[in-house]
């Protein structure tokens, strides 16, 4: 009867969760479970019993770390027995901002400082929408890299639109680099103890304080990035003469030690070819300054810089993905617009990222990257990547600067545990790192591998290593997949779903999933597959195998770093 009685009562308790919430408990109690305790050691002591504030958490994630932080808040609040609710920006309604009482936003920045591409509907309607938020207390944790010249602007961008309405800053925001976990829970704590206290107060009246606001948002970071001057000490070219694709192994040397872990990259700032600099240049009768334009993006430019252009030009473009030459070039423009006045709306160059596909075990002073050129037509004009093509054309014993990027969310785990990598491409870059490491280190948890390409003969990259590591057992499973080496294309998501049964055993048994390369379509394919797989194996519905994929994102035994 007791018994009974605690069902109906988590009933009547649960009934206004969400469905996110509901799959965070289920991974939570799961995990309590596993470790036969409960976990108490991140409560925060509360000066009362009842706590009347409910937080709304809201999260807009691209790669998933907004999302990971959003639920641990959450997880956090239901500790300390505060009634909070959780929400994607993709799903959650702007209007309802206007009901809220205080609500904690948690937003990554990606590209030219834009939102995740599945908050940008938030971000649109929030800016045109007429709403009156002065009942709406507030605080913004942003995540991004420090490397990039709009670092977190999509956080702040979400205050200037929250201030605009009224909203009210009432915890300071933070900023947080690639390194953002020991910060976030920081930040979580003073959000926590400022709910429980009830001193969710207002800390500026928005518009009138924006410098008070910039000197709140700033990167707090544990670790500090390391920039380096080296040499390219070999460059090859992994593919034969017969494929349809040059694939670049580039190795770096530096004199001093790199430090590094398998899962980081190596972030790369490219220059613009000089011949275009020198063209764009010439068109505006300034050809001697060419060399301004090499670190400015005029490739792939982003909504922002197309309008600001517009502006400037007095033209209105319809390709929407365009080059500044192919602008220049295509639309009639204002004559009278100056160089410099070019200059100002271009905005610096981001750096790129690359996964790095060594151990530093094999020689701390080498890190290795596995570049795909990128080839492709343009408005009939053959094109490539900028940085692709950078690091390409560099010959060894050329001088080269870098930085190592940390990948909080993308490493090895322990070395008695069994690890699944899906890499197709150059997806295969951090798991040579993967299989290097764990070699050296004579870890003993198993390792499967899943690489796909074109063609076995002239895209299987890394194929002397990878068979000699079947040969000595540190590779314990390989599947390939050549997609054009038979009359119908065999991709990695079919040698998963062919695997299915003892995939899933390797799952069950605790086994860490990987997936790295390109986001579309491979690693929703991917991510299609692996449903289905728990769907067969789980003998459960759509959606329950949606949930469970979710839930071992979110418990950190599925990773994707995906580009």
């Amino acid at each position: 009867m007791q018994f009974d009685q605690k069902i109906s009562a988590l009933q009547k308790q649960i009934q206004g969760y969400s469905r996110e919430e509901l799959l965070w408990f289920n991974g939570y109690l799961s995990g309590l479970l596993a470790n036969n305790q409960i976990a108490t050691s991140t409560q925060v002591e509360s000066k009362s019993s009842t706590v009347q504030l409910n937080p709304v958490v809201l999260y807009g994630s691209e790669t998933g770390n907004s999302k990971k932080l959003a639920f641990e808040l959450l997880k956090l609040f239901k500790q300390n027995n505060i009634q909070a609710r959780c929400f994607d920006l993709a799903t959650y309604k702007v209007k309802q901002l206007a009901k809220e009482e205080f609500v904690l936003f948690i937003c990554s920045t990606q590209g030219e400082g834009e939102a995740p591409v599945s908050a940008q509907r938030f971000f649109g309607e929030l800016e045109h929408e007429a709403l009156d938020l002065s009942t709406l207390s507030y605080s913004v944790l942003g995540l991004g890299d420090s490397s990039y010249p709009l670092f977190c602007k999509a956080a702040e961008d979400l205050q200037i639109l929250l201030d605009k309405h009224g909203g009210v800053l009432s915890i300071p925001s933070q900023n947080l680099g690639v390194d953002y976990k020991t910060a976030a829970h920081q930040w979580f704590k003073e959000v926590i103890n400022n709910v429980l206290n009830r001193s969710v107060t207002p800390i500026h009246n928005a518009v009138e304080n924006r410098q008070e606001l910039n000197t709140q948002t700033k990167e707090i970071s544990t670790r500090t990035k390391r920039s380096y001057k080296g040499i390219i000490g070999h460059s090859i070219i992994l593919n034969d003469r017969e494929s349809n694709k040059k694939t670049y192994h580039i190795e770096l040397e530096s004199e001093e030690p790199l430090d590094y872990s398998p899962g980081d990259a190596v972030g790369i700032y490219p220059k613009n070819k000089h011949e275009v600099c020198a063209e764009i240049a010439t068109l505006f009768k300034a050809t001697d300054r060419a060399f301004e334009l090499e670190n400015l993006t005029i490739t792939g430019l982003s909504g922002n810089t197309l309008k600001k252009l517009e502006d400037i030009l007095t033209i209105e473009v319809t390709d929407k993905r365009i080059d500044l030459i192919d602008l220049l070039n295509l639309y009639p423009a204002n004559k009278q617009v100056t160089f410099d006045q070019l200059l100002t709306v271009l905005v610096p160059m981001s750096p790129r990222l690359y996964s790095i596909s060594s151990s530093a075990l094999t020689n701390s002073h080498q890190v290795t990257i596995t570049v795909a050129l990128a080839e492709f037509e343009s408005n009939g004009v053959n094109k490539s990547g900028v940085c692709s093509s950078f690091l390409s054309s560099l010959s060894v014993g050329q001088d080269i600067e870098f930085y190592i990027h940390l990948n909080s969310e993308f490493y090895l785990p322990n070395a008695d545990t069994d690890i699944v990598m899906v890499g197709p491409g150059t997806g295969i870059a951090p798991f040579r790192s993967f299989l290097q490491h764990r070699d050296l280190r004579g870890d003993s948890g198993r390792n499967w591998l899943f690489f796909g390409e074109q063609h076995f003969v002239c895209d299987f990259y890394y194929q002397t290593e990878i068979q000699q590591w079947l040969e000595s057992g540190v590779l314990t499973k390989l599947d390939t997949a050549f997609s054009r080496d038979q009359q119908y294309k065999i991709y990695v998501q079919d040698r998963l779903r062919q695997q299915s049964k003892q995939l899933w055993q390797w799952i069950e048994s605790g086994a860490i999933l990987y997936v790295c390369g390109q986001k579309s379509p491979m690693s929703q394919d991917v991510e299609n597959a692996l449903v289905e797989i728990i769907r067969e194996n789980t003998q459960s519905s759509e959606e329950q195998a949606v949930a469970y994929l979710d839930t071992m994102f979110l418990n950190g035994q599925y990773k994707k770093d995906v580009y």
